[in-house]
């Protein structure tokens, strides 16, 4: 026998239980277990238990439950369709808010697809298959690969040092995942299964019930961005880490880094014609933390130089209230996330003046002491002049209450990543705005690892009340992930994270940036990155000042 503690109190369990066996005896006032926490480390259920223990049930409520919640239902995804239509290639796109989207390659899914794919799903959950993981050799966990045809898997591993691979089983249908799952089909209780474009969506619960399962209908204009990134991915065979690995080995990546910056350069110019063309005096960029919105400004500033009009960048940060006005959250700490912070009618009668043809004095925000200052900088805009302000809240018309959104040409700007590890496995979309932020906070703020992951949160909500809520508002979405930025400032985030790998608050996190940066190889040289890139605001060295 064996004795341990779950959640403060004290119970003995037979030598060979695991903690699946364990959840079923203790108390659990009707939440379901999904998995646990010892010390610093998430484990699954089907784990055994060691003598002396201090268990920590993890239930809906945590965000590493949502994150295997989400593996096994797309998992069970993979093998519902294959059960349906055996050797098609069916694969995860992409996930946007709380439905992840599939796809079936040469077929489009209609609505008798999708009722038989639901059925399948479901008697998955009826049936309660317990979800294995083995553990193989490195050459016999190949050999599994190819006989299942996981070329981006084969590829990953290629350029790995591991001499054992960990592969994951539903009956007989095996994948690699990266990460955690729960401990049988069954626990997929609640998520909702329907139609969408060419392929169709599994909704899965956001909030902390998860019985709660809305499904929102992905807005066209992220969708279409997305899906336009990723199809140029995969036309130029750079979407996933072996494939983009491949390239590194190969001294190809010079060439990653001219066609990403390429295809953005184009998008860039397209926006800048979309905006002569509106004839509007005011741009308005908005978007979350760390999407690049402030090089995004200025590059759009210099196309729009080319076709001859006048751009003045204007950040809204300049528009925060004294600091001794700033509200705080419900730690005590200030809020800058929140429209409140923003000093709003100051900046609408800043804009109705400019609208009225006045010269207007610009405030200038000095973080250090918490106040506006006026140094003298007027703007006044005359035929060619083009205002741009850039900052989280533009697209909220709660900002600028006062002023016609007529007025107005709004940008939606965000890092949406196009990069996956294979079929199932995504790279979540906001992990490259937070390593970014990371490297940044370090370089330009002096703010440490530590304290940028455990404001994430945070950060993350601001943006969930903030910013998403009024995306599908732009005139014209921008995508500001590149391809390469993983390889380039893999290294300068490793630094750090290793650091705080084994942090009570933050470790679990840490580690798992940490293994998502290991699967990349680190670019050689960054000589082949433009000055002008929008990766230089984060890696440094970029020269996009004041226009």
């Amino acid at each position: 026998m064996k004795k341990i503690i779950v959640d403060g109190k004290e119970y003995e369990v037979k030598d060979k239980s695991s903690y699946f066996d364990v959840s079923k005896i203790i108390e659990t006032n009707g939440r379901i277990p999904y998995l646990v926490k010892v010390g610093h480390d998430v484990k699954e259920l089907r784990r055994t238990v060691k003598d002396g223990e201090n268990i920590e049930i993890l239930y809906f409520d945590d965000e590493f439950v949502k994150q295997a919640y989400a593996r096994t239902a797309t998992f069970m995804m993979l093998k519902s369709i294959n059960d349906v239509y055996g050797d098609k290639e069916a694969y995860l796109k992409f996930k946007i808010q709380n439905s992840y989207y599939f796809e079936v390659k040469g077929k489009t899914i209609n609505e008798k697809d999708v009722k038989l794919i639901d059925e399948a799903f479901a008697k998955l959950v009826k049936d309660k298959i317990i979800i294995e993981k083995k553990e193989f050799a490195k050459r016999d966990a190949l050999d599994i690969i190819n006989e299942n045809k996981m070329e981006d898997v084969r590829l990953l591993f290629k350029y790995s040092y591991k001499p054992t691979i960990k592969l994951r089983y539903i009956g007989d249908f095996v994948r690699y995942i990266n990460g955690e799952l729960l401990y049988h089909t069954g626990f997929i209780k609640y998520y909702k299964i329907s139609q969408y474009k060419d392929g169709l969506i599994i909704t899965l619960p956001v909030s902390n019930d998860e019985k709660q399962v809305e499904v929102k209908i992905p807005g066209d204009k992220e969708f279409d961005t997305l899906n336009d990134s990723t199809n140029w991915a995969e036309k130029l065979k750079i979407n996933t880490v072996g494939k983009i690995n491949e390239n590194i080995a190969n001294d190809n990546f010079n060439n990653l880094v001219i066609m990403a910056e390429s295809y953005q350069e184009k998008q860039i110019g397209d926006i800048a014609e979309a905006v002569k063309k509106s004839g509007k005096k005011f741009v308005f960029i908005g978007g979350p933390s760390s999407s690049g919105k402030t090089s995004f400004s200025h590059r759009l500033a210099y196309h729009l130089i080319a076709l001859d009009l006048k751009p003045h960048v204007i950040a809204c940060d300049n528009f925060f209230k004294e600091r001794v006005d700033t509200p705080r959250d419900e730690n005590g700490d200030y809020d800058f996330e929140c429209l409140d912070a923003m000093a709003v009618d100051l900046l609408c009668n800043t804009i109705q003046r400019l609208l009225n043809n006045e010269e207007v004095e610009m405030p200038t925000y000095n973080f250090v002491t918490g106040q506006k200052e006026y140094k003298g900088d007027t703007l006044k805009l005359n035929d060619n002049d083009v205002a741009i302000f850039e900052g989280i809240h533009c697209l909220n018309p709660a900002f600028v209450p006062t002023i016609s959104q007529d007025e107005i040409f709004k940008v939606h700007v965000s890092a949406l990543t196009e990069m996956c590890i294979d079929n199932i496995n995504r790279i979540a979309t906001s992990d490259p705005r937070l390593i970014r932020r990371l490297i940044r906070d370090i370089q330009t703020r002096k703010i440490s690892a530590k304290d940028t992951l455990l404001r994430w949160d945070s950060v993350k909500k601001g943006e969930e009340k903030s910013v998403f809520p009024y995306q599908e508002r732009a005139d014209i979405y921008f995508n500001s992930a590149l391809i390469y930025e993983f390889n380039v400032i893999k290294n300068l985030a490793l630094a750090k994270l290793y650091q705080i790998a084994d942090d009570e608050e933050v470790g679990m996190l840490a580690r798992r940036l940490i293994k998502t940066l290991n699967f990349f190889l680190s670019a050689t040289s960054t000589e082949a990155i433009p000055a002008y890139s929008i990766i230089r605001e984060f890696l440094g060295n970029s020269i996009m000042g004041v226009v």
